[in-house]
């Protein structure tokens, strides 16, 4: 059947709208993320006391894992509210989760205030990714979901460079009214509360979950895991734990506190320079990851889903080797090497968003969503505190995160148990 006959007709302020609201609310995930992953190593050392590099690597390995946690509760919860509640209003309650509580964790007193609002607004910014793809890409004709699938991937990314490019500036900043820069960094998380104006003021609701919605058959949660759907489900897990996995356990968590550890190698060295050099090498992977967020979805489109994912867990594995094998000093080489790894790293957050909603019935699909992208982090939770252990016993990040990037290996395996949807309509 035409796609026209299937596919309720949306204004194109509707469409617009929807697309701008889901772009910025994956950009303010990822401008959150980038500030906390700059904000956390200076936040516990003025917390704990200390400047012990082990100790406080170990801290950054759980509050990571606290931080993946957070965001795989809040994606299985908020997928399920977003096949109940609907669309809009669950992305709403999102968006206002996650700004509170980024906002809140810069005014922690001790470790533990901050542990508790990491984990809680990672559950608003876990909820809003599938419940955000769901809206647009049952918004949007069919023809339309791989480049949209790009620009969502390419958004959070975007939101990475906003963050390096403001904690760039904290880094050579004394703070303000009083307060150090990594606690600004986190204020400033307060700010996308305003998105959720632009939520209530301009996007309708999706018409396929309204229909789906009226439907006699309920959406219950056991039905991800009934024969038709039970391989699909398994595989999004899988893919997804993959993905996540890379990108945590190899780059977000630890590429930062080993750039510091390169540049203090030296002896003592004052801390705008060390914040310079963690902020520099969050650009270069900011603008990589840009461009492999939009590619992943292109990509999925032209070379088919399977083929495009086995190409970007080799690339993925290939470049982290050479950036962390052979670099042994912070310099315009390890800048260029970030840069390339984040293209690849980044590019299945590109892929995901389209390959995802292909998976599940619209009744099922911000749970389906929810639940096997988050599951994905639950998982790469456990490997980023792997990887912490790792750092500890092999001598720093470098070694660890290597190793850890044989995660692309396991997903070169994974893959072929994935069904092919390229050309395939949203399963109704």
């Amino acid at each position: 059947m035409a796609e026209a006959a299937t596919r309720p007709q949306v204004g194109a302020v509707t469409l617009w709208a929807t697309l701008l609201v889901a772009f910025l609310g994956w950009m303010f995930d990822g401008l959150e993320m980038g500030l906390y992953s700059w904000a956390v190593p200076p936040g516990l050392k003025d917390l704990l006391h200390t400047t012990d590099d082990q100790y406080i690597q170990r801290y950054i390995g759980y509050t990571v894992a606290l931080f993946l946690l957070g965001m795989s509760a809040g994606g299985i919860l908020f997928g399920r509210l977003g096949d109940r509640w609907g669309r809009v209003r669950t992305m709403t309650a999102t968006v206002l989760v996650y700004a509170v509580f980024t906002g809140l964790s810069g005014l922690s007193r001790n470790v533990w205030q901050l542990a508790g609002c990491r984990f809680l607004g990672a559950m608003g910014l876990g909820g809003e990714w599938g419940v955000g793809v769901a809206l647009v890409m049952e918004a949007w004709p069919n023809t339309s979901r791989p480049v949209l699938a790009g620009l969502l991937g390419a958004a959070s990314n975007v939101g990475f460079l906003i963050a390096a490019s403001l904690t760039a500036r904290l880094s050579h900043s004394a703070g303000w009214q009083g307060l150090p820069p990594w606690r600004v960094a986190l204020l400033i998380g307060f700010a996308p509360a305003v998105l959720t104006l632009l939520v209530l003021m301009f996007v309708k609701e999706s018409d396929r979950w309204r229909q789906a919605s009226a439907g006699h058959r309920p959406s219950r949660f056991s039905d991800l895991f009934a024969p038709e759907l039970r391989r699909n489900s398994l595989v999004g897990i899988a893919v997804s734990a993959v993905a996540v996995l890379g990108m945590w356990g190899v780059y977000q968590a630890w590429v930062q506190s080993w750039v510091e550890k390169l540049v203090s190698a030296g002896g003592t060295v004052d801390k705008s320079v060390v914040g310079a050099a963690r902020a520099a090498v969050g650009v270069a992977m900011a603008y990589g990851s840009i461009l492999g967020g939009f590619l992943g979805g292109v990509l999925a489109q032209k070379l088919g889903r399977r083929t495009s994912y086995a190409l970007f867990c080799l690339g993925a594995l290939a470049s982290a080797l050479v950036l962390f094998l052979g670099n042994d000093q912070f310099g315009p080489r390890l800048l260029w090497c970030a840069g390339v790894g984040g293209v690849f790293a980044a590019s299945f957050f590109g892929w995901l968003p389209l390959y995802l909603p292909e998976l599940f019935p619209t009744r099922l699909r911000a749970t389906g969503e929810g639940l096997t992208f988050n599951c994905g982090r639950v998982i790469s939770a456990a490997g980023v505190l792997g990887t912490g252990y790792l750092a500890q016993a092999l001598g720093g990040p470098a070694h660890a995160c290597a190793l850890m990037a044989g995660i692309w290996a396991i997903g070169l395996v994974v893959i072929g148990f994935a069904p092919e949807t390229k050309g395939c309509e949203l399963p109704e």
